[in-house]
């Protein structure tokens, strides 16, 4: 029996309707691509390449996981615990921040990292990217550094960082300041160790109760004092004679390291300055992305450190 106009649409509608509900089904929570495209103007995102479900690449991916907001991380191949950039969008797919953890120290100690923020949405009204070193525990996914000759043009000085390590309990503590570009404190953080890795900031609170610990935004005199990380960094100086600028303490200390971080922490100069007086100069890299580069002339226009 031929269906009349009205019950053909309703028909057409009940189909469409089943449709969309599959596709949703379809669409599963956790999904790996191949490769992903920003677009600059508008920060809309597109992955391409849809890899077979819960598979285990053994190359570079994205892996996006849907939820309130979608997140999407630019890993490594399966196993590696490489991570390169980290994104979350609102659910219409456009970029709100963007995060890079990048190791910048190793030893008996744990793993400093070098953390950089950005933030793209609207709600923060072009805020300045957020960048500091920290220690935090070694099991997390990073981005490793590579080994680099010397850098004669590295570019821009982006920051400057101080980082402390002292031998104190609970084994180690590791403290770092982080300074913009002309010398200027921007953050405090103060982290321990024991075993080789990171613990929990609670547990260094209850040894030294009187002291900052944590991540902290505001410069904390008596906590700075400590550990003798200077208020102001004296970079002109320190361009024209290398030297540690940390002054000595009650603390027994392990090492002293200054980093100087070029073009947003794509290049980095390290001096380490051990207990016996020696001192040494390294020079590394860290991978440049696609999504770097096509993020690129949106990052230019952006502060980076607060």
């Amino acid at each position: 029996m031929p269906l009349g106009k009205n019950s053909r649409s309703m028909l057409y509608l009940l189909v469409v309707s089943a449709l969309a509900v599959t596709s949703v089904r379809c669409q599963h929570l956790l999904d790996n691509f191949l490769t992903m495209t920003i677009d600059p103007d508008t920060l809309t995102v597109k992955l391409d390449g849809l890899l077979p479900f819960l598979s285990s690449p053994d190359h570079d991916f994205y892996e996006r996981s849907l939820g309130n907001l979608i997140s999407i991380a630019h890993l490594g191949p399966d196993g590696s615990n490489i991570s390169y950039n980290f994104f979350v969008l609102d659910p219409d797919g456009t970029l709100i921040t963007r995060n890079k953890r990048q190791v910048l120290m190793q030893g008996p100690y744990g793993t400093v990292f070098a953390e950089s923020t950005y933030y793209y949405g609207k709600q923060y009204n072009h805020q300045p990217t957020d960048f500091h070193a920290e220690l935090y525990f070694n099991e997390g996914s990073h981005e490793p550094a590579q080994q680099a000759g010397i850098i004669n043009e590295p570019g821009a000085l982006s920051a400057i960082s101080v980082v402390r390590v002292f031998r104190a309990p609970p084994e180690f503590l590791v403290a770092c300041a982080t300074y913009d570009s002309t010398g200027r404190l921007l953050v405090l953080s103060v982290n321990g160790s024991k075993n080789s890795n990171w613990v929990h900031s609670n547990e260094i609170k209850t040894l030294y109760p009187d002291l900052g610990v944590g991540t902290i935004y505001v410069d904390e005199p008596m906590t700075r004092k400590y550990f003798g990380l200077p208020e102001a960094f004296p970079i002109a100086d320190y361009l024209q004679k290398t030297q540690n600028e940390a002054q000595k303490v009650a603390l027994a200390i392990y090492s002293d390291t200054v980093n100087l971080h070029y073009q947003r922490n794509r290049y980095v100069r390290q001096d380490v300055f051990r207990a016996d007086g020696s001192h040494a100069t390294e020079f590394f890299k860290y991978m440049i992305t696609p999504e770097d580069r096509q993020l690129e002339s949106v990052d230019d226009q952006i502060k980076f450190g607060r």
